[in-house]
């Protein structure tokens, strides 16, 4: 399968109060809007899979976090969680001088979803209503759950310092992850997307838009964040859509935002078969359970 992202209808890129540039892309238009973002390293039109079922239906606005896909590099020291949060506040502020007032409904996957909590967390409800899919949070210390998130986040910087960075062509590196066991599931098509999306064209080639030492500056900060406690205080319709942690290989976040429900009783749905990429895997499911969300929160 080949995926042929269409040319968006509007484009803007919005300056953020350091300089860093964010590019939003309005795709379609409807009487309700999703606003939808990636995980750390990825690109949001990786996800086009997902995304691509709601364009006939709603006004569909995707942008990448700051130093990935479309969006020109910034300094590194301002690569931080901290600084995404300041990030989405201004692209709170700025969608609706740009593209009008309506119901808008955040999908964020991972690190972008762990953005969209403490967003929440900090200045109170923002969107009418937000799907975190599979946040990688950490559990407090002393959690059973703790020590193996925390490990994971530190394997996950350690190999992000040390992965290639610079290729032929993007389909060097989508031949590199067609290779990898956990990226099986991915639908036929999708590992030449995220190469394509990931990769921006330089003078020696093709290099990572997002540079493993910035990528590993997230892994690193998230290991050491920890909000758990703070979680019972969002606001307004959140679910945390989590990957399924019976299958072989499921990663820490599968069971940590399995936790969240049983521990905190935060609104959690689970789609089957699927592991942190569940939006690459199973783009339908994941469509399902959104729809769901959104008619539960009174938007669909």
């Amino acid at each position: 399968m080949t995926f042929n992202i269409p040319t968006p209808a509007q484009t803007l890129d919005i300056s953020m109060d350091d300089g860093a540039i964010i590019r939003l892309r309005r795709h379609s238009a409807g009487e309700r809007r999703l606003l939808l973002s990636h995980g750390n390293g990825f690109a949001i039109d990786a996800y086009y899979p997902l995304w691509r079922l709601f364009l006939d239906n709603f006004e569909v606005v995707v942008f990448d976090v700051r130093n990935h896909g479309q969006n020109p590099r910034h300094d590194l020291a301002s690569h931080h969680i901290n600084r995404f949060v300041l990030d989405f506040e201004t692209i709170y502020a700025r969608i609706p001088e740009a593209f009008g007032a309506k119901p808008t409904v955040a999908v964020f996957h991972s690190i972008s979803a762990t953005t969209g909590l403490l967003q929440n967390l900090e200045y109170g409800q923002r969107w009418d209503a937000l799907l975190a899919v599979d946040p990688s949070l950490m559990p407090e210390p002393g959690h059973a759950l703790y020590q193996n998130a925390h490990a994971f986040e530190l394997k996950l910087r350690d190999w992000a310092v040390g992965r290639p960075q610079q290729f032929s062509s993007p389909n060097e590196l989508a031949q590199s992850l067609m290779e990898i066991k956990r990226l099986s599931r991915w639908q036929n098509g999708s590992h030449k997307l995220m190469a394509w999306a990931t990769l921006t064209q330089n003078s020696a080639g093709w290099e990572l838009a997002c540079p493993g030492t910035y990528e590993s500056r997230i892994y690193d900060g998230n290991a050491k964040l920890n909000i758990w406690a703070q979680l019972i205080g969002l606001t307004g319709p959140v679910r945390f859509l989590g990957a399924d942690p019976e299958i072989e290989g499921a990663w820490p976040p599968a069971f940590v935002n399995q936790a969240i429900h049983t521990e905190l009783g935060l609104p959690y749905s689970c789609i089957t078969e699927t592991t942190h990429m569940m939006q690459i895997e199973r783009p339908q499911a994941v469509a399902e359970e959104l729809i769901c969300f959104m008619h539960d929160a009174g938007i669909a």
